[in-house]
């Protein structure tokens, strides 16, 4: 299930404070809780699933974290307020420094500074070397890792509000506002670079090109068009990283559709009907999303055209995909790790340990798949070795 918030009710409440609200969440499951999961079924032949390294940073559950990863590094935080930078070969621990208050949403980083924000709204930068450079506030509680680089830190708050603040200052540079729905879901919904735009996805089905330097809008495209008779049923929000690459802009939306932009102008190249429940991957010629049944589903990049389904996770309330050379890895439920073939979606392997649920988008680094999990764990898998 989907938590939801409803912001007019609430204001900036945190929805997991209404307890008026739980019709609400029942009404937005997918399965009305009649679908149960699929049963596993074992993996014929299947490929050689190395975990690289292992760390244990505490609970993540309920949070917005997702580590930074860079070519030498690993940013990573916990609830409690543990921030880290391990090595991404090896997983040593390099520094640790602990966020007074806790850590809500990260990680975001740019190789030089990394930044964080506490249960308040409160956004704090470091330096590499986990020296605290500054503290700021934004709008309201903040749902997405904060976005740092060219020379600033970039957060999205409860509100739909988007503040640039200054890297070296932490001087609020501009906001970019969109208007609040009246009910939207409390989801992974991150914002990205690309080129000079910041590229955001809303609910109501769209998405826009922010300019870097002042916070204009540069466009603003459909998603999806919100349907039906109720508020819960024209929920359309626009879920996870928005994937980006060349001059595509990818995203899909819940209860809505799966589609690819033009990043200059927001022109469609095309779209798909499609009921997401978080963000999609892209890579090549191929663009990868889940359903909400947890059928995962792959797309040609050019056209839309369906290349492949697999069904055989159904109902394991499946995570973002990422891709991982010539393979797919998501994560299910239970905390297993299932790695399928992207040029035909068949399941050739899987991570059978429990380590908890995938709470946000994986990440890859040179031919491995980097996850966060809700009771704490940061691992790095390899498939094929």
């Amino acid at each position: 299930m989907t938590p939801l918030r409803n912001t007019r009710a609430l204001g900036r409440a945190r929805w997991a404070a209404c307890l008026g609200a739980i019709a609400l969440l029942a009404a937005c499951s997918s399965s009305d809780h009649k679908d149960k999961p699929t049963a596993l079924t074992p993996v014929a032949g299947p490929i050689a699933i190395h975990r690289a390294w292992e760390v244990d940073l505490g609970s993540a559950e309920g949070t917005f974290l997702r580590p930074c990863l860079l070519e030498n590094a690993v940013y990573a935080a916990a609830h409690n307020g543990t921030l880290v930078r391990l090595d991404p070969s090896n997983g040593k621990e390099v520094w640790r420094v602990s966020v007074q208050g806790g850590i809500e949403a990260g990680v975001g980083c740019d190789g030089v500074n990394v930044a964080v924000a506490g249960p308040r709204g409160n956004v704090v930068a470091f330096d590499a070397a986990g020296k605290q450079l500054w503290e700021a506030q934004a709008s309201s509680d903040i749902l997405a890792p904060p976005l740092v680089g060219h020379g600033v830190v970039v957060v999205r708050a409860n509100d739909q509000r988007i503040t640039a603040f200054e890297l070296e200052s932490g001087k609020r540079r501009w906001v970019f506002q969109k208007q609040e729905p009246s009910l939207a879901l409390r989801v992974e919904s991150d914002i990205a670079f690309h080129g000079d735009n910041v590229i955001v996805g809303f609910p109501g089905g769209r998405i826009d090109g922010i300019a870097l330097s002042n916070g204009a809008g540069k466009w603003d495209a459909l998603v999806s068009e919100p349907k039906g008779a109720t508020e819960v049923e024209r929920l359309s929000d626009v879920l996870g990283v928005p994937a980006v690459s060349g001059d595509d802009v990818c995203a899909a939306s819940y209860q809505g559709r799966i589609a690819c932009f033009d990043d200059n102008n927001g022109d469609l190249r095309w779209a798909r009907e499609f009921s997401a429940t978080a963000g999609v991957a892209l890579t090549g010629d191929t663009v990868v999303g889940v359903d909400a049944s947890s059928h995962v589903n792959a797309f040609n990049r050019g056209n839309g055209a369906g290349l492949w389904q697999n069904g055989a996770l159904a109902f394991r309330n499946v995570s973002a995909p990422v891709i991982v050379g010539s393979f797919v890895a998501v994560g299910d439920f239970e905390g297993k790790i299932h790695f399928l073939r992207l040029d035909d979606g068949k399941i050739v392997g899987r991570f059978e340990e429990s380590i908890g649920t995938i709470i946000s988008s994986p990440q890859s680094w040179n031919g491995s798949a980097l996850f966060q999990t809700s009771r704490g764990y940061v691992l790095m898998l390899s498939p094929g070795s």
